[in-house]
Protein backbone atom coordinates (compact mmCIF):
# COMPACT_ATOMS: atom_id res chain seq x y z
CA UNK A 1 0.00 0.00 0.00
CA UNK A 2 0.90 3.36 -0.83
CA UNK A 3 -0.14 6.58 0.77
CA UNK A 4 0.25 8.28 -2.32
CA UNK A 5 3.02 10.96 -0.95
CA UNK A 6 4.61 10.06 2.02
CA UNK A 7 8.96 9.90 0.97
CA UNK A 8 10.11 6.68 1.26
CA UNK A 9 14.07 8.23 0.53
CA UNK A 10 14.78 8.33 4.22
CA UNK A 11 13.37 5.24 6.36
CA UNK A 12 15.62 6.40 9.38
CA UNK A 13 14.43 9.65 9.79
CA UNK A 14 12.28 11.52 12.42
CA UNK A 15 8.55 11.50 10.46
CA UNK A 16 6.29 12.68 13.19
CA UNK A 17 7.07 13.72 16.66
CA UNK A 18 3.85 14.24 19.62
CA UNK A 19 3.87 16.57 22.41
CA UNK A 20 4.30 13.43 24.50
CA UNK A 21 7.47 12.69 23.00
CA UNK A 22 6.50 9.58 20.58
CA UNK A 23 8.75 9.68 17.97
CA UNK A 24 7.56 8.00 14.11
CA UNK A 25 10.41 7.10 11.85
CA UNK A 26 9.01 7.06 8.26
CA UNK A 27 9.75 3.42 8.56
CA UNK A 28 7.88 3.05 11.24
CA UNK A 29 5.22 5.85 9.70
CA UNK A 30 4.80 3.24 6.98
CA UNK A 31 3.94 0.57 9.22
CA UNK A 32 1.42 1.96 11.29
CA UNK A 33 0.03 3.98 7.94
CA UNK A 34 -0.54 0.35 6.60
CA UNK A 35 -1.90 -1.51 9.78
CA UNK A 36 -4.70 1.04 10.29
CA UNK A 37 -5.60 1.02 6.36
CA UNK A 38 -6.47 -2.67 6.56
CA UNK A 39 -8.66 -1.47 9.08
CA UNK A 40 -10.38 1.09 6.79
CA UNK A 41 -13.16 -0.21 4.20
CA UNK A 42 -12.44 0.15 0.58
CA UNK A 43 -14.10 3.17 -1.47
CA UNK A 44 -16.58 3.74 0.62
CA UNK A 45 -17.25 7.60 2.84
CA UNK A 46 -15.47 8.12 6.36
CA UNK A 47 -15.90 11.09 8.00
CA UNK A 48 -12.83 11.83 10.28
CA UNK A 49 -14.18 13.90 13.58
CA UNK A 50 -10.70 14.66 14.51
CA UNK A 51 -8.24 16.83 15.89
CA UNK A 52 -4.06 18.21 15.39
CA UNK A 53 -3.27 14.58 16.51
CA UNK A 54 -1.18 11.39 15.74
CA UNK A 55 -4.28 9.24 15.46
CA UNK A 56 -5.78 11.65 13.39
CA UNK A 57 -3.15 11.97 10.85
CA UNK A 58 -2.17 8.49 10.68
CA UNK A 59 -6.33 7.66 9.63
CA UNK A 60 -6.12 10.48 7.45
CA UNK A 61 -2.96 9.15 5.77
CA UNK A 62 -4.04 5.16 6.23
CA UNK A 63 -7.18 6.22 4.17
CA UNK A 64 -5.32 7.32 1.31
CA UNK A 65 -3.25 4.31 1.48
CA UNK A 66 -6.52 2.12 1.37
CA UNK A 67 -8.67 3.69 -0.84
CA UNK A 68 -11.43 4.79 1.51
CA UNK A 69 -12.94 8.84 1.14
CA UNK A 70 -12.40 11.00 4.32
CA UNK A 71 -14.19 13.77 4.91
CA UNK A 72 -11.82 15.84 7.02
CA UNK A 73 -13.61 17.76 10.63
CA UNK A 74 -12.60 18.79 13.56
CA UNK A 75 -13.49 17.42 16.50
CA UNK A 76 -14.70 20.87 17.89
CA UNK A 77 -17.68 21.17 15.26
CA UNK A 78 -20.90 21.69 16.70
CA UNK A 79 -22.96 18.61 17.35
CA UNK A 80 -26.15 20.33 14.99
CA UNK A 81 -23.48 21.01 12.17
CA UNK A 82 -22.06 17.62 11.93
CA UNK A 83 -25.91 15.79 12.11
CA UNK A 84 -26.62 17.87 9.25
CA UNK A 85 -23.68 16.28 7.75
CA UNK A 86 -24.05 12.89 8.51
CA UNK A 87 -27.85 13.35 7.63
CA UNK A 88 -26.65 14.78 4.22
CA UNK A 89 -23.90 12.51 3.06
CA UNK A 90 -24.74 9.47 5.29
CA UNK A 91 -21.09 7.96 5.90
CA UNK A 92 -20.53 3.93 6.22
CA UNK A 93 -18.19 4.85 8.78
CA UNK A 94 -17.25 7.66 11.29
CA UNK A 95 -13.67 7.83 13.06
CA UNK A 96 -14.01 9.61 16.25
CA UNK A 97 -12.78 9.98 19.59
CA UNK A 98 -14.45 7.03 22.01
CA UNK A 99 -17.19 7.70 23.91
CA UNK A 100 -18.89 9.19 21.15
CA UNK A 101 -21.29 6.15 19.95
CA UNK A 102 -21.48 6.35 15.92
CA UNK A 103 -22.43 2.49 16.15
CA UNK A 104 -20.43 -0.34 15.97
CA UNK A 105 -16.60 0.02 17.09
CA UNK A 106 -14.72 -1.65 14.60
CA UNK A 107 -10.88 -0.53 15.85
CA UNK A 108 -9.48 1.24 18.04
CA UNK A 109 -6.71 3.80 17.89
CA UNK A 110 -5.47 5.71 21.01
CA UNK A 111 -8.52 7.45 22.38
CA UNK A 112 -10.03 7.62 18.95
CA UNK A 113 -12.63 4.44 17.70
CA UNK A 114 -13.93 3.89 14.10
CA UNK A 115 -17.57 3.20 13.71
CA UNK A 116 -19.47 1.47 11.46
CA UNK A 117 -22.77 2.77 10.91
CA UNK A 118 -24.79 -0.13 9.98
CA UNK A 119 -28.08 1.24 8.74
CA UNK A 120 -25.93 3.39 5.66
CA UNK A 121 -26.74 3.34 2.06
CA UNK A 122 -23.67 2.82 -0.09
CA UNK A 123 -22.38 5.76 -1.59
CA UNK A 124 -21.42 6.05 -5.40
CA UNK A 125 -18.04 7.25 -5.07
CA UNK A 126 -15.83 8.75 -8.42
CA UNK A 127 -13.06 6.62 -9.38
CA UNK A 128 -10.86 9.64 -9.01
CA UNK A 129 -12.38 11.07 -5.69
CA UNK A 130 -9.63 10.86 -2.81
CA UNK A 131 -10.39 13.71 -0.13
CA UNK A 132 -13.45 15.78 1.09
CA UNK A 133 -12.95 19.00 2.21
CA UNK A 134 -15.31 21.90 3.84
CA UNK A 135 -15.19 24.88 1.94
CA UNK A 136 -13.32 27.77 3.75
CA UNK A 137 -15.99 29.40 6.30
CA UNK A 138 -18.40 26.97 6.04
CA UNK A 139 -17.44 24.28 8.36
CA UNK A 140 -21.67 23.21 8.67
CA UNK A 141 -22.44 23.64 5.13
CA UNK A 142 -23.34 20.71 3.47
CA UNK A 143 -21.06 22.18 0.45
CA UNK A 144 -17.44 20.30 0.39
CA UNK A 145 -14.58 19.97 -2.27
CA UNK A 146 -14.14 16.91 -4.25
CA UNK A 147 -10.44 16.29 -4.00
CA UNK A 148 -8.34 13.80 -5.88
CA UNK A 149 -4.79 12.15 -5.45
CA UNK A 150 -3.65 14.11 -8.11
CA UNK A 151 -4.32 17.31 -6.98
CA UNK A 152 -3.08 16.36 -3.22
CA UNK A 153 0.41 15.71 -4.84
CA UNK A 154 0.57 18.55 -7.19
CA UNK A 155 -0.29 21.12 -4.82
CA UNK A 156 2.41 19.40 -2.01
CA UNK A 157 5.18 19.00 -4.92
CA UNK A 158 5.02 22.89 -5.47
CA UNK A 159 4.61 24.16 -2.33
CA UNK A 160 8.07 22.09 -1.30
CA UNK A 161 9.52 23.66 -4.34
CA UNK A 162 8.83 27.00 -4.03
CA UNK A 163 9.59 27.03 -0.02
CA UNK A 164 12.53 24.88 -0.22
CA UNK A 165 11.58 22.21 1.99
CA UNK A 166 13.93 19.71 2.13
CA UNK A 167 14.78 16.29 4.55
CA UNK A 168 16.07 18.75 7.24
CA UNK A 169 13.06 20.81 7.35
CA UNK A 170 11.01 20.41 10.70
CA UNK A 171 7.54 21.98 10.84
CA UNK A 172 4.56 22.21 13.87
CA UNK A 173 1.19 21.99 13.00
CA UNK A 174 0.25 25.77 14.12
CA UNK A 175 -3.08 24.98 11.90
CA UNK A 176 -6.55 23.23 12.59
CA UNK A 177 -5.10 19.48 10.18
CA UNK A 178 -8.73 19.81 8.57
CA UNK A 179 -8.46 23.38 7.25
CA UNK A 180 -6.47 23.38 3.37
CA UNK A 181 -3.58 25.40 4.19
CA UNK A 182 -2.96 23.17 7.54
CA UNK A 183 -3.72 20.20 5.80
CA UNK A 184 -0.90 21.46 2.82
CA UNK A 185 1.91 21.78 5.56
CA UNK A 186 0.99 18.19 6.44
CA UNK A 187 0.80 17.16 2.99
CA UNK A 188 4.24 19.15 1.49
CA UNK A 189 6.47 18.33 4.39
CA UNK A 190 5.77 14.99 4.48
CA UNK A 191 6.11 14.06 0.56
CA UNK A 192 10.24 16.03 0.92
CA UNK A 193 11.08 12.99 3.92
CA UNK A 194 10.59 16.26 6.63
CA UNK A 195 9.88 16.22 10.20
CA UNK A 196 6.59 17.29 11.93
CA UNK A 197 5.89 18.19 15.35
CA UNK A 198 2.41 17.36 15.88
CA UNK A 199 0.71 19.89 18.65
CA UNK A 200 -2.61 20.89 19.05
CA UNK A 201 -1.77 24.02 21.01
CA UNK A 202 -2.48 27.65 20.69
CA UNK A 203 0.21 30.21 20.02
CA UNK A 204 -0.80 31.67 23.34
CA UNK A 205 0.34 28.31 25.01
CA UNK A 206 3.68 28.40 26.75
CA UNK A 207 4.17 24.34 25.49
CA UNK A 208 3.56 25.64 22.37
CA UNK A 209 6.89 27.48 22.16
CA UNK A 210 8.27 24.73 24.30
CA UNK A 211 7.69 21.96 21.39
CA UNK A 212 9.74 24.71 19.09
CA UNK A 213 12.34 25.39 21.16
CA UNK A 214 12.86 21.50 22.27
CA UNK A 215 12.43 19.66 18.86
CA UNK A 216 14.15 22.29 17.02
CA UNK A 217 11.41 23.44 14.58
CA UNK A 218 12.56 25.52 11.35
CA UNK A 219 8.99 26.81 10.50
CA UNK A 220 5.45 27.01 11.11
CA UNK A 221 2.31 28.66 9.20
CA UNK A 222 -0.26 31.57 10.26
CA UNK A 223 -3.26 33.43 9.11
CA UNK A 224 -3.22 36.96 9.50
CA UNK A 225 -5.13 36.49 13.47
CA UNK A 226 -2.14 34.13 14.31
CA UNK A 227 0.20 37.53 13.62
CA UNK A 228 -1.80 39.43 15.49
CA UNK A 229 -1.15 37.99 18.44
CA UNK A 230 2.58 36.93 17.19
CA UNK A 231 2.82 40.80 17.51
CA UNK A 232 1.22 41.25 20.59
CA UNK A 233 3.58 38.73 21.88
CA UNK A 234 6.11 40.33 21.09
CA UNK A 235 7.68 38.56 18.07
CA UNK A 236 10.60 40.54 18.08
CA UNK A 237 11.31 38.81 21.57
CA UNK A 238 10.33 35.46 21.48
CA UNK A 239 13.13 32.97 21.46
CA UNK A 240 13.23 30.75 18.47
CA UNK A 241 16.35 30.02 17.15
CA UNK A 242 15.89 27.09 15.44
CA UNK A 243 12.92 28.89 13.01
CA UNK A 244 14.03 29.44 9.84
CA UNK A 245 10.73 30.31 8.03
CA UNK A 246 7.20 32.06 8.67
CA UNK A 247 4.02 31.38 5.90
CA UNK A 248 0.77 33.22 5.92
CA UNK A 249 -1.81 32.51 4.28
CA UNK A 250 -5.76 32.49 4.57
CA UNK A 251 -6.86 36.07 4.27
CA UNK A 252 -5.61 39.18 3.82
CA UNK A 253 -3.17 40.70 6.35
CA UNK A 254 -3.15 44.43 6.44
CA UNK A 255 0.35 45.75 4.61
CA UNK A 256 1.79 47.82 7.21
CA UNK A 257 1.56 44.57 9.65
CA UNK A 258 3.03 42.72 6.36
CA UNK A 259 5.96 45.35 6.37
CA UNK A 260 6.13 44.90 10.67
CA UNK A 261 6.38 41.14 10.23
CA UNK A 262 8.87 41.04 7.39
CA UNK A 263 11.34 43.59 9.66
CA UNK A 264 11.20 41.35 12.39
CA UNK A 265 11.63 38.24 10.20
CA UNK A 266 14.75 39.71 8.39
CA UNK A 267 16.26 41.05 11.55
CA UNK A 268 15.82 37.47 12.90
CA UNK A 269 17.62 35.58 10.01
CA UNK A 270 13.92 34.17 8.99
CA UNK A 271 12.17 34.02 5.59
CA UNK A 272 8.65 34.98 5.49
CA UNK A 273 6.51 33.99 2.82
CA UNK A 274 3.14 35.74 2.50
CA UNK A 275 0.54 33.72 0.34
CA UNK A 276 -2.42 32.92 -1.07
CA UNK A 277 -4.80 29.99 -1.82
CA UNK A 278 -7.85 28.20 -1.39
CA UNK A 279 -9.78 25.15 -0.48
CA UNK A 280 -10.47 25.01 -4.36
CA UNK A 281 -7.01 24.56 -5.59
CA UNK A 282 -6.12 22.07 -2.50
CA UNK A 283 -4.36 24.89 -0.40
CA UNK A 284 -2.22 26.77 -2.49
CA UNK A 285 -2.02 29.12 -5.83
CA UNK A 286 0.37 32.20 -5.06
CA UNK A 287 2.97 33.29 -2.84
CA UNK A 288 5.22 36.30 -2.44
CA UNK A 289 9.28 36.00 -2.56
CA UNK A 290 10.31 37.33 1.34
CA UNK A 291 12.61 40.19 -0.65
CA UNK A 292 9.79 41.65 -2.13
CA UNK A 293 7.59 42.43 0.60
CA UNK A 294 8.73 45.64 1.47
CA UNK A 295 7.96 46.48 -1.98
CA UNK A 296 4.83 45.06 -2.72
CA UNK A 297 3.39 44.42 0.90
CA UNK A 298 -0.54 43.20 0.14
CA UNK A 299 0.14 41.60 -3.42
CA UNK A 300 -0.11 37.73 -3.56
CA UNK A 301 2.67 37.66 -5.69
CA UNK A 302 2.71 35.19 -8.74
CA UNK A 303 1.33 31.78 -9.26
CA UNK A 304 3.05 28.66 -7.56
CA UNK A 305 5.16 26.19 -9.59
CA UNK A 306 3.26 24.14 -12.63
CA UNK A 307 0.36 26.90 -11.81
CA UNK A 308 -0.84 29.82 -13.95
CA UNK A 309 -2.50 33.01 -13.06
CA UNK A 310 -4.24 35.81 -15.29
CA UNK A 311 -7.33 37.96 -15.20
CA UNK A 312 -10.23 38.52 -17.48
CA UNK A 313 -13.00 41.22 -17.79
CA UNK A 314 -16.58 40.50 -17.18
CA UNK A 315 -16.75 40.12 -21.11
CA UNK A 316 -14.22 37.08 -21.03
CA UNK A 317 -11.49 39.49 -22.29
CA UNK A 318 -7.60 38.49 -21.13
CA UNK A 319 -6.91 41.58 -19.22
CA UNK A 320 -2.85 42.09 -19.53
CA UNK A 321 -2.94 46.14 -19.03
CA UNK A 322 -0.96 46.61 -15.39
CA UNK A 323 -3.83 48.71 -12.97
CA UNK A 324 -6.90 47.33 -14.78
CA UNK A 325 -9.45 45.27 -12.69
CA UNK A 326 -10.43 41.86 -13.42
CA UNK A 327 -11.84 38.33 -12.15
CA UNK A 328 -8.42 36.33 -11.14
CA UNK A 329 -8.23 32.88 -12.98
CA UNK A 330 -6.15 30.12 -11.77
CA UNK A 331 -5.01 26.86 -13.67
CA UNK A 332 -3.09 23.74 -12.46
CA UNK A 333 -3.03 20.20 -11.55
CA UNK A 334 -4.22 21.08 -7.57
CA UNK A 335 -7.51 22.31 -9.23
CA UNK A 336 -10.17 20.80 -7.18
CA UNK A 337 -12.37 18.06 -8.97
CA UNK A 338 -15.20 20.37 -7.89
CA UNK A 339 -18.13 21.10 -5.40
CA UNK A 340 -20.84 18.44 -3.85
CA UNK A 341 -23.95 19.41 -1.91
CA UNK A 342 -25.24 16.10 -1.13
CA UNK A 343 -24.64 12.12 -1.24
CA UNK A 344 -24.92 11.85 -5.33
CA UNK A 345 -22.57 14.50 -6.27
CA UNK A 346 -19.59 12.74 -5.23
CA UNK A 347 -20.24 10.19 -7.75
CA UNK A 348 -18.97 13.01 -10.55
CA UNK A 349 -16.29 13.64 -12.22
CA UNK A 350 -13.54 16.90 -12.31
CA UNK A 351 -15.65 19.31 -13.37
CA UNK A 352 -13.24 22.27 -13.34
CA UNK A 353 -10.92 20.76 -15.78
CA UNK A 354 -8.05 22.39 -13.85
CA UNK A 355 -9.18 25.88 -14.13
CA UNK A 356 -10.42 27.85 -11.45
CA UNK A 357 -12.03 31.14 -11.44
CA UNK A 358 -11.43 32.38 -7.85
CA UNK A 359 -14.47 35.11 -7.23
CA UNK A 360 -11.57 37.38 -6.65
CA UNK A 361 -11.03 40.42 -7.96
CA UNK A 362 -7.23 41.31 -8.41
CA UNK A 363 -5.12 43.96 -10.99
CA UNK A 364 -1.01 43.12 -12.20
CA UNK A 365 1.52 45.58 -11.60
CA UNK A 366 4.58 45.80 -14.25
CA UNK A 367 6.86 43.37 -12.59
CA UNK A 368 3.94 40.21 -13.05
CA UNK A 369 2.46 40.28 -9.23
CA UNK A 370 -1.37 40.04 -8.10
CA UNK A 371 -2.95 42.20 -5.88
CA UNK A 372 -6.50 40.97 -4.50
CA UNK A 373 -9.01 44.03 -4.32
CA UNK A 374 -12.05 42.57 -3.08
CA UNK A 375 -14.09 39.25 -3.77
CA UNK A 376 -16.83 39.53 -6.53
CA UNK A 377 -19.67 38.61 -4.34
CA UNK A 378 -18.44 40.80 -1.59
CA UNK A 379 -20.47 43.77 -2.65
CA UNK A 380 -23.68 45.88 -1.52
CA UNK A 381 -25.10 48.19 -3.87
CA UNK A 382 -26.48 51.05 -0.92
CA UNK A 383 -28.47 54.56 -2.58
CA UNK A 384 -27.03 52.98 -6.09
CA UNK A 385 -24.10 52.67 -5.17
CA UNK A 386 -21.37 49.46 -5.17
CA UNK A 387 -19.93 49.21 -1.75
CA UNK A 388 -17.35 46.43 -1.63
CA UNK A 389 -17.05 45.02 2.07
CA UNK A 390 -13.51 44.60 1.97
CA UNK A 391 -13.00 48.09 0.83
CA UNK A 392 -15.50 49.04 3.80
CA UNK A 393 -12.94 46.35 6.35
CA UNK A 394 -9.79 48.07 4.57
CA UNK A 395 -10.66 51.85 4.92
CA UNK A 396 -11.71 51.14 9.00
CA UNK A 397 -8.03 49.62 9.67
CA UNK A 398 -6.80 52.85 8.08
CA UNK A 399 -8.85 54.87 11.01
CA UNK A 400 -7.21 52.40 12.96
CA UNK A 401 -10.17 50.00 13.84
CA UNK A 402 -10.93 46.25 13.20
CA UNK A 403 -13.91 45.24 12.28
CA UNK A 404 -16.09 43.28 10.13
CA UNK A 405 -18.58 44.58 7.50
CA UNK A 406 -22.08 42.83 6.41
CA UNK A 407 -25.34 44.16 5.44
CA UNK A 408 -28.01 44.36 2.32
CA UNK A 409 -28.80 46.61 -0.39
CA UNK A 410 -30.63 48.51 2.63
CA UNK A 411 -28.14 48.82 5.30
CA UNK A 412 -24.08 48.65 5.45
CA UNK A 413 -23.29 47.04 9.23
CA UNK A 414 -20.17 47.38 10.40
CA UNK A 415 -19.37 45.69 13.43
CA UNK A 416 -16.20 47.16 15.40
CA UNK A 417 -14.15 46.28 18.07
CA UNK A 418 -15.08 47.90 21.05
CA UNK A 419 -12.24 50.20 22.36
CA UNK A 420 -12.09 52.96 25.26
CA UNK A 421 -11.69 55.95 22.62
CA UNK A 422 -14.29 54.73 20.32
CA UNK A 423 -17.28 57.05 19.62
CA UNK A 424 -20.34 55.08 17.42
CA UNK A 425 -21.69 57.98 15.76
CA UNK A 426 -18.02 59.98 14.84
CA UNK A 427 -17.12 56.77 13.16
CA UNK A 428 -20.41 56.06 11.46
CA UNK A 429 -20.14 59.65 10.18
CA UNK A 430 -17.03 59.21 9.44
CA UNK A 431 -17.19 55.98 7.70
CA UNK A 432 -20.52 56.94 5.65
CA UNK A 433 -18.15 60.02 4.23
CA UNK A 434 -15.45 57.93 3.09
CA UNK A 435 -17.57 55.76 1.79
CA UNK A 436 -20.04 57.96 0.05
CA UNK A 437 -22.94 57.29 1.63
CA UNK A 438 -26.01 59.12 3.73
CA UNK A 439 -24.88 58.21 7.75
CA UNK A 440 -28.58 56.99 7.86
CA UNK A 441 -27.85 53.70 5.69
CA UNK A 442 -25.00 52.57 8.05
CA UNK A 443 -25.17 51.12 11.00
CA UNK A 444 -22.41 50.42 14.03
CA UNK A 445 -22.03 47.65 16.06
CA UNK A 446 -19.67 47.49 19.20
CA UNK A 447 -18.00 43.80 19.46
CA UNK A 448 -15.72 42.92 22.25
CA UNK A 449 -13.69 40.67 19.51
CA UNK A 450 -14.89 39.92 16.52
CA UNK A 451 -16.15 35.88 16.02
CA UNK A 452 -13.83 33.70 14.69
CA UNK A 453 -13.65 30.38 13.12
CA UNK A 454 -10.79 27.70 14.11
CA UNK A 455 -9.05 28.33 10.98
CA UNK A 456 -8.37 32.55 12.68
CA UNK A 457 -10.74 34.03 9.72
CA UNK A 458 -13.67 36.26 10.75
CA UNK A 459 -17.03 34.30 11.45
CA UNK A 460 -19.25 35.71 8.57
CA UNK A 461 -21.92 33.60 9.55
CA UNK A 462 -21.62 33.94 13.62
CA UNK A 463 -22.36 38.05 12.61
CA UNK A 464 -25.22 37.33 10.56
CA UNK A 465 -27.14 36.14 13.24
CA UNK A 466 -25.95 38.92 15.59
CA UNK A 467 -27.20 41.82 12.65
Amino acid sequence: MNSGFVSRQYPERAALITESGVTLTYAELHQAVDRLATALPARQLLFIVGGNDLPTVLCYLASLASGTVPLLLSSGLDQVQLNRLIDTYDPAYIFSSTGAEYGTLVHQEGAYGLYRRADSARVDLHPDLALLMTTSGSTGSPKLVRLSAANLRANAASIAEYLHITHEERAITSLPFNYSYGLSVINSHLLAGASLVVSDRSLMDAAFWRQINDHGVTSFAGVPYSYDILLKLRLARINMPSVRTLTQAGGRMDAAKLRQVSEICRAKGIRFFSMYGQTEATARIAYLNPEEIEHKAGSIGRAIPGGRLWLESDDGRTIAEPGEVGELVYAGGNVSMGYAQKAADLALGDLNGGTLRTGDLARIDEDGCFFIEGRRHRFLKILGLRISLDAVEQIAADKGFACAAKGTDEQLVIHVVDKPDFVADEFRTAMAKSLGLHPSVVAVSRLPELPRLPTGKVDYQCLTQLS
